[in-house]
């Protein structure tokens, strides 16, 4: 019961008194675990950079979710969804004028209008081997009303979240005197308290936060080389830091001094490309280079005893051989466990299997073949949230024994290797699931919509009706209301798994869960909880 969702209201009354019973107060309260707010998807892999949602979503995949709310041209480039305010954030690669700009653009959320455009710079990427849908990689971070991009060649930007117009714009080759390597930049902002963290790729100090207020530097620290993957940000034995993938190894320092706080080397030589980003579970950290580069993967286990910390390589696959690494695939952890795309040699295309990985250990719990693809991989509501290469959205348990698929659907169309394959990670807010290939973006909506209670209805002998509804109007089913438990106290203090279940009967009426003589009688205050499973 603790780890479901809660609605609760409470009866004021006098005892026996049921004349009284239009007196009654509704008061509606949250308990641990009710309905939890539903949260932006502010950034490159979500809000806590982890890739994980509180979202709860539906697991019945059949119908109208499977219709998207919109589905439109979002062109030529790997960069995700931000979304806040109603609003979705991407960059894409346009022809304004007869010349290929890239392009920061704002999309409402619930209509895919597009309602700003920014024009970022001029489209270069000479390197070949993606495709001609070609384009930014780096995906925009929304914070305070502002968004920020950093496009493939270190221009940094901050942006009117309402307009677009630019509030600050930094040069960062300029200024730092450093550059950007084959590929280009494909890391995005990481935005918190304030700071803004990039490697900026200048010889001396580049790894560094800039003031989200001007520009200016906050600090800087290390002489690191920049690759395609995004820092994250984490809490390790109760310091926050941030980590870095450079080209040597990881790196964590203090999130808010710059100061250094352990390192680790890969067992591999950096070569060509890095773009996961760092996995972190409890003190372990997971990282990957493409095994199509001759890189691999490990975890790190970071301590800190004494004020002094170590970083202790736990394992390690390395080589052409590796077969838990991935070309820019980010897996998602859950139980000491990673889940995610993770391709070998040849089979780091479309054809990539789906994983399970021990992180202690680095064995392969279970593999399943298939069209994965280098797509991405959320937890959302501890369930995988993975959209294929070929624009498949599937919904899966985070089993360590063995692959169980829920659901299914074809969430993005007409899948072409060379014009329109989906690199790009979902994004999830309010329990709506926004995806991008390189030419489309879509938005279906998943959500399960939040319960409410009507103000209890007077019935014959000292009895009483209640009727939940869905808040948003929407119609309840037989399948959802066969979960719900009734509960009643006199106390709202007590945890809920203690209230006295009811026997009461649930109906369905016209898309409403009604519950029908509930004794009304010799109760001074009562209380009600309905309560519904993950």
């Amino acid at each position: 019961m603790e780890n479901g969702h809660y609605l609760m209201f409470g009866a004021l009354g006098t005892h026996g008194a049921f004349h009284h019973f239009m007196r009654w107060l509704i008061v509606f309260l949250s308990l641990p675990g009710f309905m939890t707010l539903a949260a932006d998807w502010p950034q490159y892999r979500g809000p806590n950079h982890d890739g994980v949602s509180t979202d709860r979503i539906t697991k019945q995949w059949s119908g109208s979710v499977t219709n998207p709310i919109w589905l439109l041209p979002v062109t030529n480039s790997y960069s995700s969804f931000a979304i806040s305010g109603g609003r979705a954030f991407t960059q894409i690669r346009r022809n304004i004028g007869d010349v290929d700009r890239d392009v920061c653009v704002a999309l409402d959320a619930n209509t895919g209008a597009e309602l700003w455009a920014t024009t970022m710079e001029d489209s270069s990427y000479p390197d070949g081997g993606a495709g001609y849908d070609d384009g930014p990689r780096s995906t925009p971070t929304v914070d305070n009303g502002s968004v920020y991009v950093l496009t493939s060649y270190l221009q940094l930007y901050k942006l009117d979240a309402t307009d677009g117009s630019v509030i600050w714009q930094l040069d960062l080759r300029a200024i730092y005197g450093g550059d950007v390597i084959s590929w280009q930049n494909a890391a995005s902002p990481l935005v918190e308290n304030g700071l803004l963290y990039v490697n900026a790729n200048c010889g001396v100090s580049s790894l560094m936060a800039l003031r989200t207020s001007d520009g200016g530097q906050a600090w800087a620290s290390q002489n690191e080389g920049m690759t395609h993957s995004t820092p994250v940000l984490a809490t390790i034995q109760g310091v926050r830091q941030v980590i870095f993938a450079t080209q040597s190894g990881l790196v964590s320092l203090n999130s808010l001094t710059g100061a250094f706080l352990w390192r680790r080397n890969y067992p591999f030589g950096y070569n060509t490309s890095l773009a996961a980003s760092p996995v972190v579970y409890s003190n372990m950290v997971y990282i990957c280079g493409a095994q199509v580069y001759n890189m691999g993967s490990m975890v790190v286990r970071a301590t800190l005893t004494n004020g002094t910390w170590t970083a202790t390589q736990l394992w390690s696959s390395t080589g052409f051989s590796s077969q838990i690494s991935s070309h820019w695939n980010t897996p998602v952890a859950y139980q000491g466990c990673l889940f995610g795309q993770f391709g070998t040699g040849g089979f780091d295309n479309q054809n990539a299997p789906f994983k399970c990985v021990d992180m202690t250990t680095g064995a392969i719990k279970w593999s399943m073949p298939g069209m994965f693809g280098r797509g991405g991989t959320l937890l959302v509501n501890n369930l995988l949230l993975i959209n294929t290469e070929v624009g498949d959205l599937v919904l899966a348990e985070p089993n360590t024994n063995s692959y169980t698929e829920l659901a299914r659907f074809q969430a993005i169309p007409n899948y072409d290797d060379s014009f329109n394959k989906v690199w790009n990670a979902p994004a999830v807010a309010d329990g709506r699931v926004y995806i991008r290939s390189s030419s489309f973006g879509a938005l279906y909506d998943l959500s399960i919509p939040a319960l409410k209670m009507d103000p209890p209805q007077k019935a014959p002998a000292n009895t009483f009706q209640l009727t939940v509804r869905t808040a948003t109007g929407a119609a309840l089913d037989t399948n959802r209301m066969s979960t719900f438990e009734l509960r009643a106290s006199t106390n709202p203090a007590l945890a809920a798994s203690s209230w006295t279940k009811l026997t009461n009967t649930f109906f369905l009426t016209n898309g409403m869960a009604r519950v029908t003589n509930v004794d009304g009688s010799n109760f001074p205050r009562r209380f009600f909880l309905v309560s519904e499973p993950n």
